[in-house]
């Protein structure tokens, strides 16, 4: 549109003039959301983006140990994501400010974004949900601090029919059932991905995107022998489905680095031969990223009934699953390797044990290049308690919680990658 300013008019009319050109002039940089939209926007000029392939930006920029702002954004009730749902205090730049002072450097932001999505065939996101985490994801950048978005408790699990996990509908399950229910979860994961992808189009190689969590049919990884090829010919659709639905989008978004899992994010599902990385067409340099899970061994490190560990078996364990991640995609293809959540929950009298498996299990991941990212779920008294921060103030909860931080940050400081 041509708008023109006539000297001669009347005061009034020229400020009124004056004020719709500042207008145009400003709205294409400006942060916000197009009214109404289908697909929605967040405007602002593009951010630098590097050429470099992922490993290297991992490397050179030194990225080494990371934090998960669990619990939170990823929370829900009823099928309805909500930031306070399950006890933690609205996010606020503190605990960014103080995530990136203890010593880390990259955040994991979950984020479940059921209850915030419209009908078929738009599924149009919730243009309030997705300002709110660009706010986080702000704070991340405004503390220094390198991000990972993804699509977290969306999916459901069910076992004999009943639902364990939660009512969402990224659902393996739905999807196997028939070609119905495959077309279906694909087109909705597709559209979801085209507008994330387009509201940060402009945001720079800070922010990463992850394609889901922990997909799997109800067993939690197990049981796999069975029905492993056809569980992964759909995870390896959808992971290609993601890339394929973010580089489309344009901008930023070519070259974005994207970090894709395995099954369940099992360790030793993502070495199987079904997992197949996903084309990246757009990229001659590498710009994926591999992501597992590591809570070994489950009765440490969640269920809480093992109180020893630090034998010899325990830490050839964690040697053998390290190496052959490091082995099959750091060395063998040039992929970086994140361990987006691992932890161990607090056991009162067991603070030692808890350091020592954090010393051992983070100095190996460092060893090996490979990136651990603690999940910390704010709980402290009851539950899974694997909270650190207070996230009210952004500093340790406790003097036993700021040694677990030293203990991970100094097992994965030095020079990495060697």
């Amino acid at each position: 549109m041509k708008t023109t300013i006539t000297l001669g008019c009347k005061m009034t009319s020229c400020m009124l003039m004056w004020t719709l050109l500042v207008g145009l002039l400003f709205s294409g940089c400006k942060s916000g959301s197009k009214p109404n939209a289908t697909d929605t926007e967040n405007e602002f000029i593009p951010e630098a983006m590097t050429e470099r392939d992922s490993l290297s930006y991992f490397k050179e920029e030194g990225i080494a140990v990371g934090w998960n702002l669990g619990n939170a954004l990823d929370a829900f009730n009823q099928g309805v994501s909500k930031e306070t749902a399950w006890g933690n205090p609205r996010i606020t730049q503190d605990i960014f400010d103080g995530v990136k002072a203890a010593g880390y450097d990259i955040v994991r932001i979950p984020i479940t974004w059921m209850g915030h999505i419209g009908d078929a065939p738009d599924y149009h996101i919730d243009e309030d949900f997705l300002r709110r985490v660009a706010e986080v994801v702000g704070y991340a950048h405004n503390a220094g601090l390198k991000a990972i978005i993804n699509i977290h408790h969306d999916g459901s699990v069910e076992k004999d029919g009943i639902v364990v996990k939660d009512n969402g509908w990224l659902s393996l399950n739905t999807a196997r059932k028939n070609a119905e229910g495959m077309e279906q979860v694909t087109a909705q994961f597709e559209r979801v991905w085209t507008q994330i992808a387009k509201y940060f189009k402009n945001y720079g190689d800070y922010l990463m995107f992850e394609a889901f969590n922990e997909l799997h049919d109800g067993d939690w990884g197990w049981g796999m022998e069975a029905v492993q090829k056809p569980q992964y010919e759909m995870l390896n659709n959808w992971t290609q489905v993601f890339v394929d639905a973010v580089r489309g989008v344009g901008g930023n978004n070519q070259h974005r680095f994207l970090i894709i899992h395995g099954y369940c994010a099992v360790p030793q599902h993502t070495i199987a031969e079904y997992f197949k990385l996903p084309e990246d067409k757009q990229n001659t340099a590498n710009k994926l990223i591999v992501a597992v899970h590591y809570y070994d061994p489950y009765e440490f490190c969640i269920a809480g009934t093992r109180h020893d560990w630090g034998s010899a078996v325990d830490k050839a364990a964690v040697d053998a699953a390290f190496k052959a991640l490091a082995d099959k995609f750091i060395t063998g293809k040039s992929i970086p390797v994140i361990i987006g959540e691992s932890g161990a929950v607090w056991q009162e009298g067991y603070e030692q044990t808890r350091l020592e498996y954090f010393s051992y299990v983070y100095g190996k991941a460092h060893d090996f290049g490979l990136v651990p990212i603690y999940w910390d779920n704010g709980a402290f008294d009851s539950g899974e308690m694997f909270g650190l921060f207070d996230r009210s103030v952004g500093e340790p909860y406790s003097p036993e919680s700021e040694a677990v931080i030293e203990a991970m940050v100094r097992a994965c400081g030095g020079a990495p990658w060697q």
